[in-house]
């Protein structure tokens, strides 16, 4: 049973690499899915391997369960803010590291093996604790939306709702067979962590696939590669506006129709501030522009360069550097925020360091 999971998990996920090598994302969050399908490949083979060695070292990979919530952890990070501290990633990863160190010495000490019992229960009772405190915290910054990458936030949003319902599992499982005298079945724990494997590879797949087909559904493949081969390494507002032009060579818009569109536009955002409202979504834009959400993301990405989360983000970005300048102290940034137009503190501190290039509380040093 293990075996056909542990199969099923490394074709998989060379599948979903395979599709991530043509996409040739330079998106932090999908380096970040690609090196956990890597590493997930590389724990199936090596827990394969491990089944064939011995009786033993058979639960020999089941440390590295220990590595998934930190990959979501900095999945989410990466949406929230992309500059890490590498001492920090590390430490997270220690853990694994020390559990597999721990299981060998055990599984080849004569005088430990007699422990290896009460060191798996730890052990899977350890990362059940682990994906689950992993997965609140993930849950928790779901308050925080991801408005950049929806995609990516339904994916996370998902993988922790699984990892916390399987975590739950295993705790009452194993608890409940230790508690009651019995010998603690690991093989079905281990089936139930593998599965779990298999199924966050599959959502990894579904993404890749989504992604895949909207890059290149238009035959555009090659141009878009191109395009990529000839950029530097981070987008810029150019290619950025290259790429979407492309994929509306064939609308009938024409410039003068954009004109008139933009002009709405910049009166709603100039004149009603429609940006303050923290509900305002590209939906209800073009209802009240009267035009379709299409048109309306054509007019954004095509015609003035940005997305409509880019757009409006800077007219919420600079009425709070007008409300920093002028509430001398006597709003928080909490209320700050919510003045903006922002949902929160946390999505209106990356907003301001993004564009800004400082935190609002640098920015009022600065300007006092």
């Amino acid at each position: 049973m293990i075996e056909l999971i542990l199969i099923g998990a490394f074709v998989l996920a060379l599948a979903t690499l395979y599709m991530a090598k043509q996409i040739k994302s330079i998106l932090l969050f999908d380096r970040i899915c690609n090196a956990f399908l890597l590493f997930a490949s590389m724990q199936s083979v090596f827990a394969l391997l491990s089944l064939l060695i011995g009786k033993q070292f058979k639960f020999m990979a089941v440390p590295f369960f220990l590595c998934y919530g930190p990959f979501m952890y900095f999945a989410v990070k990466s949406l929230i803010n992309d500059n890490f501290v590498k001492r920090k990633i590390y430490l997270h990863y220690a853990p694994s590291f020390i559990a597999m160190v721990a299981y060998l010495v055990m599984a080849e000490v004569p005088v430990l093996k007699g422990y290896l019992y009460m060191y798996n229960i730890v052990l899977f009772l350890s990362i059940a604790f682990s994906l689950t405190y992993y997965s609140g915290w993930i849950l928790f910054y779901e308050n925080e939306k991801h408005e950049d990458n929806p995609l990516a936030n339904k994916l996370i949003k998902i993988s922790a709702f699984v990892l916390t319902c399987m975590s739950v599992t295993l705790i009452v499982f194993i608890s409940n067979q230790f508690m009651m005298g019995q010998t603690v079945d690991f093989e079905i724990v281990a089936s139930i962590l593998y599965c779990s494997a298999l199924f966050l590879i599959f959502l990894g797949f579904r993404y890749k696939v989504h992604i895949f087909v909207s890059y290149f559904k238009g035959n555009n493949e090659e141009n878009y590669k191109k395009e990529i081969k000839e950029s530097s390494e981070d987008p810029t507002p150019d290619m950025v506006v290259i790429m979407n032009r492309q994929k509306y060579s064939k609308s009938a818009l024409n410039e003068s129709v954009f004109e008139d569109y933009e002009e709405k536009l910049l009166y709603l955002f100039e004149e009603e501030k429609v940006y303050l409202d923290n509900e305002i979504s590209l939906e209800i834009l073009a209802e009240r522009m009267k035009l379709s959400k299409h048109h309306l993301t054509q007019l954004f990405n095509v015609y003035i360069g940005e997305n409509f989360n880019q757009f409006i983000n800077k007219y919420r970005i600079d009425h709070s550097c007008s409300l920093l300048q002028t509430a001398d102290g006597q709003l928080t940034m909490e209320e700050v925020a919510f003045e903006s137009g922002f949902n929160s503190k946390v999505s209106f501190n990356r907003h301001f360091k993004n564009i800004m290039g400082c935190t609002p509380t640098d920015y009022i040093k600065k300007a006092g």
